[in-house]
């Protein structure tokens, strides 16, 4: 048996459930991301409106989420 569990959903079931957009998410819940950070400023500000995405995403069938690492530094 494989121990990747990613390999493990797989071979079991044929495909893997990814999470949803995580800016669009954080929008639904009302958060602003009209800034050079995005969603990753949440990481400093609001690291609880991260993990309710996520949760919420894991809640409905999500097998796999991404990290809010996306834009997470300003050019320059």
């Amino acid at each position: 048996m494989n121990s990747d569990p990613f390999v493990r959903i797989l071979e079991a079931r044929g495909l893997v459930i990814l999470d949803g957009g995580l800016a669009t998410a954080l929008e639904d819940q009302g958060h602003v991301l009209a800034d050079e950070l995005w969603s990753s400023r949440l990481l400093r500000d609001d690291p609880e409106a991260i993990l309710m995405a996520h949760t919420r995403y894991l809640d409905v069938g999500a097998d796999c989420i991404t990290t809010a690492s996306y834009q997470a530094s300003c050019a320059g």
